[in-house]
């Protein structure tokens, strides 16, 4: 996801720069809700860390949970969930993006243990309607390369996926016949949310529940998951968060739709307290008070390094690299991360995101409480002054919309004028392949095809996207103008050469 983040980044200020407003972001009231009895040294610091990164990101509502071996020693919300100004609280939902992944990564251990799932088998074992592009290599793609994200499935085709409105994994997973393999099976690193909405199918196919039934049933049921859904609907009536997402440095409310299709690679709904729960299992051999949702051995399967990745290794829906094993997820208004260090778990949900400024920094509250935790000074550098960088950003913008607008008065103008030479017909020509047709289309096409579709962009950039999408179209349509008035301009230069 941070790699994702950079790359939009990246062609969000090349585009404003290429094309070449104070944005007054509003202040939050962090309101505190807490559990009474708090058993680490560390509260007030951590109290500190994290309302001050909260001013300095500008964020909503964030909760955290701790746990040291089999006990929960901290957790807190700060903040408010919504536009009424509730206060976020330990038993507040957040969607958790992917760190829904290890849930099914744990869900498909559960079906190993019971012998109905084999690791090495093939998908289409369990899936005999599982097809991609190349049939051959549908053919060969294991349950372990799912796990593992190692399927030869793309990041993008991963991304395609968040603007379907298809309504089951099921039918999803049938939708993948065009899909094509972008590394050979079982030899790249690639995530992919697609491999683990494949997994979700399978999971649903052997044990002969929906993915969301089982969930239920095999993962939240035994942990006492009690503020955990599988629906949005459902969660909203039990004090879903708002997600909030910046328009042009703004955080702003957004209505978060319903995806089943993607609950087991990314929509799973949880609180802080029950996360901590979970976590419990994770750090004890999937141990959770009395109740054991896995073995030793598949637990620690899963948190073992198998691909390199671009943070270390991917293990099963768990990430490796140092001394942790941690997982973040992001959706269009949500971020969480999961942390396991030693015999310490820790959870933070954040009810906003913002792809282009502050996301890059969410991270920073779950691995600031992790140093905190060993003792450690937690670092805030590299968080830039978010309301003066959307400052220049919309600036920026401002001073692109204004060229825009110059450009098109300029048309009219130069349409009306009679002198035409071959020097000035030139640098016309030459700006207009260049401004209105290479770069629009390169970039339309590139985000396009490269990146993730437009559909996506509008949805985890908005505002922004909006405009480099409208500004490309702009464009084009000016260069379709600008053709039309030099064909007009060059048969009247040609007829005036030959009467002379």
């Amino acid at each position: 996801m941070e790699q994702k983040r950079s790359l939009m980044f990246r062609l969000v200020m090349i585009l404003l720069i290429m094309f070449t407003g104070d944005v007054l972001t509003p202040l939050q009231t962090h309101n505190v809700h807490a559990n009474p009895a708090q058993t680490i040294a560390h509260t007030a610091k951590i109290d500190t860390y994290v309302e001050s990164l909260m001013n300095k990101l500008q964020i909503p509502g964030v909760a955290v949970g701790i746990v040291k071996g089999e006990q929960v020693v901290y957790l807190k919300g700060y903040g408010i969930s919504g536009p009424n100004q509730q206060p976020i609280t330990p038993q507040t939902p957040f969607i958790i993006g992917s760190s829904s992944k290890s849930f099914t990564a744990l869900a498909t251990m559960q079906l190993v243990e019971q012998g109905k799932i084999n690791l090495d088998a093939p998908v289409q074992n369990y899936l005999p309607n599982f097809r991609l592009a190349d049939q051959d290599a549908s053919r060969k793609i294991l349950v372990k390369d799912l796990l593992h994200q190692v399927s030869g499935l793309s990041t993008y085709d991963g991304r395609r996926v968040f603007s379907n409105t298809i309504p089951s994994i099921d039918e999803l997973i049938v939708h993948l016949k065009h899909t094509s393999l972008t590394e050979p099976v079982g030899s790249t690193f690639q995530y992919s949310n697609l491999n683990y909405d494949i997994l979700g199918g399978i999971v649903q196919s052997v044990s002969n529940e929906s993915y969301s039934e089982y969930i239920q049933n095999h993962i939240f049921k035994p942990l006492e998951m009690r503020n955990s859904f599988t629906s949005t609907q459902k969660a909203k009536n039990e004090g879903l968060a708002t997600g909030y997402q910046s328009i042009f440095g703004f955080m702003v409310p957004m209505k978060q739709p319903d995806n089943p299709s993607l609950l087991a690679s990314g929509y799973l709904i949880s609180s802080a307290e029950d996360m901590a729960n979970y976590l419990i299992a994770q750090l004890n051999n999937g141990r959770f008070r009395h109740t054991s949702i896995a073995s030793a051995e598949s637990i620690s399967q899963m948190h073992q390094p198998y691909a390199p990745s671009v943070n270390g290794y991917y293990g099963m829906g768990w990430e490796i690299g140092g001394n942790t094993i941690h997982h973040s997820g992001d959706i269009e208004s949500f971020h969480s991360d999961m942390i396991l260090d030693g015999d310490t778990g820790i959870v933070v949900l954040i009810n906003s995101q913002d792809y282009l400024v502050r996301g890059r920094h969410l991270g920073m509250f779950a691995s600031g409480i992790n140093e905190i935790m060993k003792g450690q000074e937690p670092s805030q550098e590299g968080i830039s002054n978010i309301s003066g960088t959307y400052v220049v950003i919309d600036l920026i913008c401002s001073g692109i919309i204004t060229l825009m607008g110059i450009s098109i008065y300029n048309l009219f103008k130069w349409s009306k004028k009679g002198k035409t030479s071959p020097f000035r017909i030139f640098v016309f020509i030459t700006c207009l392949l260049i401004f209105n047709i290479i770069i629009p289309a390169a970039i339309l096409i590139i985000i396009e095809n490269y990146l993730a579709p437009w559909s996506m962009v509008f949805s985890f950039l908005p505002g922004i996207g909006h405009l480099m999408f409208t500004l490309c179209l702009l464009s084009l349509c000016i260069g379709i103008v600008k053709v039309v008035l030099l064909i007009r301009k060059s048969k009247l230069f040609f007829v005036k050469g030959v009467s002379q």
